[in-house]
């Protein structure tokens, strides 16, 4: 069985805040990393990866959170 991904509303909206050359290079890393597998570190310049970063720290995050929430409810 796969694992939730959450996207909140913080993500979406970090994202959406992007200018638009960064929110296309951060998008295409998440959905490589969270949907595809694969680390998608290599073509980012070093502001994107520090945006990755942090997005990413928020999607484990709030993963977590609502997997914690599951396990109360279960």
């Amino acid at each position: 069985m796969n694992n939730a991904i959450i996207f909140s509303e913080r993500v979406i909206n970090t994202i959406n805040s992007l200018p638009e050359e960064e929110k296309l290079a951060v998008t295409s890393a998440v959905s490589c990393e969270f949907i595809l597998g694969v680390p998608m570190k290599k073509g980012l310049t070093p502001l994107q990866q520090l945006l990755f970063a942090v997005i990413k720290s928020y999607i484990l995050h709030d993963t977590k959170q609502f997997e914690s929430k599951q396990k109360l409810v279960s």
